[in-house]
């Protein structure tokens, strides 16, 4: 019975052996292919790719470090512009506001003298009337 189940285990297995050693060999079988050289080829193409890739991204980094620096400067240069333009509108404020009062008070001034020469003049006029007045009375 021994015998029977060792032929038998060496049945199976001696085709599949066979076809596994001399299978990539026959001419009509098709191979599969489990991309093991590609798989490994890509992966050191890609590792050796990193270094460039690392460089990259360190030239890039510099450059926005760069653009960083540059908007910060401008940012500055704006600011200080900003502020004295700030302080330059308050003088300009203070002027139109010290402008403002002296046309107010050259305004009034004027039409204080208009109303005093005014008043000379009627008060002039008056007089004169007031003296014809008294003489057509006192004449008749």
């Amino acid at each position: 019975m021994r015998l029977r189940s060792v032929l038998k285990k060496t049945a199976l297995a001696l085709p599949i052996g066979v076809s596994l050693i001399f299978g990539p060999f026959l001419p009509g079988e098709s191979r599969a292919h489990a991309g093991f050289f590609s798989d490994f080829y890509k992966g050191a193409k890609e590792i050796s790719e990193l270094p460039g890739e690392v460089n990259e991204l360190k030239a890039n980094y510099e450059m926005t470090q760069d653009k960083l620096a540059e908007a910060e400067s401008t940012l500055e240069a704006y600011r200080a512009q900003n502020e004295a333009l700030m302080e330059q509108n308050r003088e300009l404020a203070a002027s139109v506001t010290a402008l403002t009062e002296a046309q107010q008070k050259r305004e009034a001034s004027a039409r204080k003298t208009r109303i005093l020469i005014l008043t000379g003049v009627a008060l002039l006029a008056g007089y004169f009337i007031l003296l014809r007045v008294i003489r057509l009375l006192l004449r008749r």
